[in-house]
């Protein structure tokens, strides 16, 4: 590619760490902004462990565990509702003069589509800072499937974008959240930390961002411990077994079990949004 477009080798670098970034940086940043509604709606966390051990009990959760974890998906859409990283969007351009009510809109012109707006409008969602994953439960809309709705107003949420520019990846990210999720509330209790000269909990400030074009909460507080002994020895025995699989680059050599979505309506999906 780079000898037919004529690609400098700064900007073949350039592709790949964005394309890098873009399914690291932005999963771990709405992944943060999951943590800390764990912290201030812990009801969510305790209603989800109670789903996580009827279906899962001393197993680590996987993907095949999707269609029997509807209220884990539902956080999983949740938290990119509620903290979807790029709180303006990826700004557009048009491509040939517009006219929107009454407004004209210049060929080129950019355009920001207001994410934050968006998904804290109380009339598509009520109590919208509220973090309830129950506004979710019976969508089972996967994002490529929320992504080529043709009405708007039946869309999830606009965290990977609208329109033929979006998110190449979001099947990728809808797997990853799901298993961080999953695995994050399986294993670990999320607890308010303690003032120490009050001694009075410490409830994160949703409205303490970074700055920049993608955002996330800043470093705030917080206790994060194993749930019990038993999910501990778990954990490290599942990477001894996994660690086997890894090459000396820490590849996979073999892809896990537990990673290869075997839903075949969802797989057929993700191969779509592939080939698109």
């Amino acid at each position: 590619m780079q000898k037919k477009e004529g690609f400098s080798d700064d900007l073949a670098a350039y592709i790949g760490g964005s394309l890098l970034q873009a399914g690291s940086e932005t999963t771990a940043g709405i992944l943060m902004g999951f943590i800390q509604a764990m912290i201030i709606f812990p009801h969510v966390a305790r209603t989800a462990q109670t789903e996580l051990d009827r279906v899962c009990g001393d197993r680590l959760p996987d993907l095949n565990d999707v269609p029997n974890l509807p209220y884990i998906r539902a956080c999983a859409k949740e938290a990119l509702r509620w903290m979807p990283g790029f709180l303006l969007g990826v700004p557009h351009a048009v491509t040939q003069d517009d006219t929107y009510l009454g407004y004209h809109i210049p060929k080129g012109a950019l355009f920001s589509r207001t994410n934050r707006a968006i998904h804290n409008d109380p009339k598509r969602h009520a109590s919208p800072r509220e973090f309830e994953p129950l506004r979710y439960i019976d969508d089972n809309q996967t994002s490529l499937d929320s992504a080529n709705s043709p009405d708007a107003s039946q869309r999830d949420h606009f965290a990977f974008g609208a329109g033929r520019r979006r998110c190449q990846g979001m099947h990728i990210a809808d797997r990853s959240l799901f298993l961080a999720i999953s695995r994050f509330l399986w294993a670990f209790n999320f607890q308010r930390a303690i003032d120490p000269d009050t001694n009075q909990e410490i409830i994160p400030d949703t409205n303490d961002l970074t700055e920049g074009f993608m955002v996330f909460p800043r470093p705030f507080p917080a206790k994060v411990l194993p749930r019990d002994d038993g999910k501990i020895r778990t954990v490290r025995e599942e990477w001894e077994q996994v660690s086997k699989l890894l090459d000396g680059q820490s590849q996979w050599k073999t892809v896990p079990e537990g990673l290869i979505w075997k839903d075949e309506q969802l797989c057929e999906l993700s191969g779509q949004a592939f080939e698109e």
